[in-house]
């Protein structure tokens, strides 16, 4: 399957190759810049692919421009404590409070609606997520909404992890000045959540924000995946195997060259979609 997904005016795209229990995914990493004349101008790094052999218990990276690789267990194995602090990571302590700080409400609604895509039935469904600041929270008040079309595609791997079945759970990411505030969150539900596979979505995002000088402002995102290519059939077995040649390395160059500023703004791109990756098992 290739998928294309990003913003208005920067987007890229990656190809995903599954086998049993082996994966690859093809895919660039791209940074954005802003030209004088006000023009948006992307900038594409080297031709990168990964490949997960849950044979192997391995997943490894490679940069096929620079004809090198790189190779980690996997499942990863958790960080342990000096690795965490090396990274200058930071694992908030729990919050023994009763009350609530920030309230996270889902709903979900399929919508009745259904098409065929790629030879498959899809159904429609909006899923609202809002974070609503209580007393006491440090957090600003969100609105994502995700309209998308979706059918029933398992692309696990056995080596990934699977949620315990019949067991629900809630997640967030959040972030205060580039520090993990301590939150007491409760969650609201309504509708059946959406487990399937997304062929479309648009998702977009209004976030409340506040300035040095005490106003407030909101910022409006919109952000689309489109899965334009789903086949099956044969593949290469070669597809899944480190190519003849390249060399082994403890790290590879995964990003473009653009100015600090875009290089920076990449870097933290790159983190936040290799845990949607992950987290997505895509």
């Amino acid at each position: 399957m290739t998928i294309r997904f990003g913003q208005p005016g920067y987007s890229n795209q990656h190809t995903v190759y599954i086998a049993g229990d082996r994966k690859r995914m093809e895919f660039r990493s791209s940074a954005g810049e802003r030209k004088p004349d006000g023009s948006f101008e992307t900038i594409y790094g080297p031709s990168l692919v990964a490949i997960t052999r849950c044979d192997l218990g391995r997943r490894f990276e490679l940069n096929l421009d620079a004809s090198e690789y790189t190779s980690a267990p996997y499942p990863p194995k958790p960080l342990t404590k000096e690795q965490i602090e090396a990274r200058g990571l930071q694992v908030p302590a729990p919050d023994r409070s009763e009350k609530a700080t920030l309230r996270l409400e889902v709903s979900t609604i399929d919508t009745g609606e259904r098409k065929e895509m790629f030879g498959r039935m899809a159904r429609h469904v909006i899923t609202t997520r809002k974070q609503i600041p209580l007393e006491g929270s440090q957090a600003e008040p969100q609105e994502t909404v995700t309209d998308a079309w979706y059918i029933d595609l398992d692309q696990r791997l056995s080596c990934d992890y699977h949620w315990p079945e019949g067991e629900k759970a809630h997640g967030y990411t959040l972030g205060v000045n580039g520090k993990l505030p301590r939150e007491k969150v409760e969650f609201s539900a309504t509708g059946e959540p959406e487990t399937g596979f997304a062929l479309h979505s648009v998702t977009t995002s209004k976030i409340a924000y506040a300035m040095s000088d005490g106003t407030r402002k909101q910022k409006d995102s919109r952000i689309e995946l489109l899965v334009t290519e789903l086949e099956e059939g044969p593949l290469d077995p070669a597809l899944f195997e480190i190519p003849p040649g390249f060399k082994h390395v403890a790290h590879i160059e995964r990003n473009p060259m653009p100015s600090a500023a875009a290089s920076r703004m990449e870097d933290l791109w790159q983190r936040f979609k290799a845990c949607v990756t992950s987290l997505l098992n895509l």
